[in-house]
């Protein structure tokens, strides 16, 4: 996604300086008394149909994402970072559960989930801002795992048949 690019390299810069079951899906039957409830399964999509999902859920990430890209620029206060780091962290979140709920099996499944994976990493710096000693350590940290986030956003991408970002 381009706005990840855009964030990493701003990053780069600075260092120097949804409760219901996704579309397309079905729900098991209601677990008997003291048994786990089934979870959702996603219904199987083409791959044309995956990516299209795909871009749906990436253009709301990327606005979000832009918007905290330009938040950071020049800040140089922790305090003045919570509020958009906790609204990128949302919309990474809802993007992320969006991109899982997609019916899509092999390489892309795999690759969705290799990003998933990198994303909670962006989360989890995103979340860890507010106790950071250092902000020249926590934008480190934030741009390496930005930077990996990027090649599997690309990589699942790819196995969609859409561009990188």
């Amino acid at each position: 996604m381009k706005a990840r690019y855009i964030l990493l390299m701003g990053l780069a810069g600075l260092t120097a300086a949804c409760g219901s079951a996704p579309t397309g899906a079905t729900n098991s039957a209601p677990a008997t008394p003291g048994t786990t409830a089934p979870t959702a399964t996603p219904a199987p999509v083409s791959t044309a149909a995956a990516a299209s999902q795909y871009v749906a859920a990436a253009t709301a990430v990327d606005a979000a994402y832009a918007t905290w890209g330009g938040a950071i620029l020049g800040v140089t206060q922790v305090s003045a970072l919570l509020a958009p780091a906790a609204a990128y962290v949302t919309a990474l979140t809802t993007f992320d559960t969006a991109i899982q709920g997609i019916g899509i099996g092999g390489v892309a499944a795999t690759d969705i989930a290799a990003l998933v994976t990198d994303d909670r990493a962006i989360i989890a710096d995103l979340q860890a801002l507010s106790t950071a000693s250092s902000i020249t350590q926590w934008r480190t940290q934030i741009s390496a795992d930005g930077a990996k986030a990027i090649t599997a956003g690309d990589t699942a991408r790819a196995a969609l048949g859409l561009p990188p970002s």
